[in-house]
Parts: structure tokens; sequence; C-alpha cells
């Protein structure tokens, strides 16, 4: 008998999600707890895993297209369980010679990298059924697609033997050094014309509506980071729980959060129906821009005006991690008052962050560097740190965007001001 698959109710409230990417296609075997596809609500991936063990029948939705709650997503023929007293002993050895290490890799073919903890193979259903075709051990194979993904390129090219069981024994090199990789894919796409989709399409939608109906004002700074730096160095020697998470970022975002309880407006956003209302927040959420390999994610780090500085580091540095792994959640990435964007981190000094809809502002911050500046009348070189606040000028005017990015920057040249309430 068929078991039917349906999105499940993922207790977000939401009424449907995108299917982003398929792990199966009909005529597999999976397993119990296995991966079967990758689905996106509200700009957080997840993985629904198989409620059962059997061989895919049928499976319902491309990647791209939007499934409700409750809709069928995947057919399975459930594999029958034998009684014990049912089997013969001559079937009885026929499992145990299929169970040797020989065959054991022949009957898990495909289907061992959707083991729980072992690294997930990237490809397409199409791309799957052509290594099954080819007779390729998909699992061994390393993706040169974005990501790691791998192409009809890289199977036909495991089958004429281009690819060797060296090269590819590197996969788990590969899916580690995360940076490495993402430098390599970073902006890869194949020629053609590509639906936009998943954590793009979300970003694709909601920057253009923030740009649409904010009027963007952007104020430019930089200041000397070295006490900043020297702050820094000291806190990670603290012995208190989250002092190894201190970072420049966690500096200056307990600065920005400071900032934030004295200029409540920078806080607020203009909201209502028909945008004629100014919410101010009881309370400070601070969102941190990630990049992840599928895209920017916003994880929100709630109430951060009740956290200290080693505090916030500590959520910052999990979320951060969270984030990167692909592992937060939609609720995580909701409410936030505040995104701090560090652009810094992946090499750039300048840029004009926009602004998140039902927010009045974002701080930019740009890449660490020694830069000429004048000290007490002599020219020093000084690591120094820019930085740009995006406000919306229907909220924010001039003077109140000014006043705040000094007082970040203020407590960024005194920071021991972060160690001392207000």
């Amino acid at each position: 008998m068929a078991f039917e698959f349906r999105l499940p109710d993922i207790g977000e409230g939401l009424e449907d999600a995108e299917i982003v990417s398929w792990f199966v296609s009909p005529g597999d075997t999976v397993k119990r707890d296995q991966a079967l596809l990758e689905v996106l609500t509200d700009k957080a991936s997840s993985e629904l895993p198989s409620p059962v063990a059997g061989k895919v029948i049928s499976t319902n939705g491309e990647e791209g297209e939007r499934i409700k709650v409750g809709e069928i997503l995947i057919e399975i023929e459930e594999e029958r369980i034998k009684d014990s007293s049912d089997i013969s002993a001559e079937n009885k050895t026929e499992a145990l010679e299929n169970s040797k290490p020989s065959d054991t890799k022949a009957s898990n073919h495909e289907t061992n990298s959707f083991i729980p903890g072992l690294p997930k193979v990237k490809a397409s259903p199409a791309t799957r059924k052509l290594a099954r075709e080819l007779s390729v051990e998909i699992s061994e194979i390393v993706g040169t697609g974005p990501s790691g993904r791998i192409t009809n390129d890289d199977v036909k090219a495991a089958a004429t033997g281009s690819v060797t069981k060296e090269a590819s024994s590197s996969s788990t090199a590969y899916e580690e050094s995360s940076a490495v990789v993402s430098d390599l894919n970073l902006g890869y796409m194949e020629p053609g014309e590509h639906k936009i989709k998943g954590v793009r399409g979300v970003v694709a939608k909601n920057m253009t509506t923030s740009w649409a109906e904010i009027p963007h004002i952007h104020t430019l700074d930089e200041f000397d980071a070295s006490l900043l730096l020297d702050f820094r160095t000291r806190l990670q020697k603290v012995n208190r729980k989250g002092a190894s998470s201190i970072t420049p970022l966690s500096i200056i975002s307990a600065a920005t959060v400071r900032a934030l309880e004295k200029y409540p407006m920078m806080n607020g956003h203009i909201g209502g129906d028909s945008a004629e209302k100014i919410v101010i927040p009881s309370s400070v959420n601070l969102g941190i821009a990630v990049a992840s390999p599928s895209g920017l994610l916003v994880p929100v780090i709630d109430k951060a005006d009740s956290l200290d500085i080693f505090e916030l580091a500590e959520k910052i540095s999990e979320i951060v991690q969270l984030a990167r792994e692909q592992k937060i959640g939609a609720a995580q990435m909701q409410g936030a008052t505040f995104t701090i964007t560090n652009y810094g981190s992946l090499g750039g000094r300048w840029a004009l962050p926009i602004i998140s809809s039902g927010q009045a502002g974002i701080l930019g911050i740009g890449k660490i560097e020694e830069r000429p500046i004048v000290v007490e009348g002599k020219v020093e070189a000084r690591s120094t740190i820019p930085i740009v606040l995006g406000a919306d000028h229907r909220l924010i005017d001039g003077d109140v965007a000014e006043a705040f990015k000094s007082s970040i920057i203020s407590d960024l040249l005194e920071p021991l001001n972060l160690l001392v309430a207000e």
C-alpha cells in the first residue's frame, strides 16, 4: 500500500512552502528518516525526512513551485516488514549473504549519503536518474556546481573514468572548508535562464519592496579602531562565559544596542495599513545579516538590550553559525527592529546597505584596514573601521542619523563604556 506523505504544518502559521530541492526521484529506495526534499518557509530552509522506508512511486511539485500545507508531496510504497517466524532458514542464509560488506555498498547505492550524520548529496532528480542509468555511485562524486552541487557533466565524467576515486575522496574536506567552497562557487550559475526561487526569491522580493517604499539616506564615517581591538583582546581573556566569542562585530553590536536605547526612533519604523503610524518597540531585536550557501539570511537576537556584551557575543556566534549551516528556523528570523550587516568580513570596505521593511535603519560595517590618520598632529598608520548608516528619511532626519552614528562611534572610541550600565 502506498504511503502518502503530505506537506506538514510546521507550526509557523504558514499556508504553503516552496520546494527548494528534491533529493529523491521516482524509483529510488529510501530509508526511514532519510531526507526527501528541502522546502523554504518564510526564508527558512528545512529538510523533510521520510516517515517510512520503501520505494518512491511519485513526487508532486517542481523545484521553485509552492505547495500548500496538506498537499501530497510524495508517494512511497512501504517496505513490508516480515515476521521472523515467516523467514525460512534458506531466506535467513540469503539475508546474511546479502548483508556482507561487498553487497551492502551496492544495495545502498545513492542512499548512504542521506543517513543522518553523513554529508548530503546535492543533485537534481534528473542528475540522480542519469547516475543510475550510467551505474555511477553519485555519493562518491565531487560536485563542480554551485555550493558543491553535482551536475550532469560531473556524472558523465565519473562514468568515463575522468574522476578518480582519490579525487572524489576529497568531498569531505570540500564540505568542511566552507570558506574555500564559498569562494570557489560564489556567483556561479550555469548559462541559460533560471527561475528566481528559494532564499534568492525571498531576498529579491523584500529588497525590491524596501527600495521602492523606503526613501533612504546614508551617512558614512570612519574611526580609529585601535582601542576597540585592544578591548577585544582583553575581553577574550576574561574568565566569563562568552568571552571567547568576543569579536569586533559583537563590540560594535553592543555599542549599536546602547545607541538604539538612546535614540528609540532608530529602533522604530513607519507602520500601519496605510503607513501612517510610527511604531516604537519596547525592546531592541537585533538582526545580523549572514551570507549562507543558499543566500542572505538575517537571524534575530530578541531583546538584545537585556544582554551584556558577553551574552550578546555568545548569541551572535550561535546564530551566525546556525545560519551558515542553514539550520536557522523561520521563527528565529522574524521581528528584527534594526539590522547590522558586516560586509567587511567579505572584504568590502564601503557599501550602501538597503533597509529591511519594518525597520528604520541598518548599519553597515566595512573591512578593518590600516590607514594613515592624524594622531596628535602626526600621521600614523592605524587600524580603522568604516561604517555606513542607512536610515528611513520618512522617520529619521539627518540630525538624528548623525547623532545616532556619533553615539556608536563615541562608545567604540571609549569601549570601557560598554561595560557600564546606564
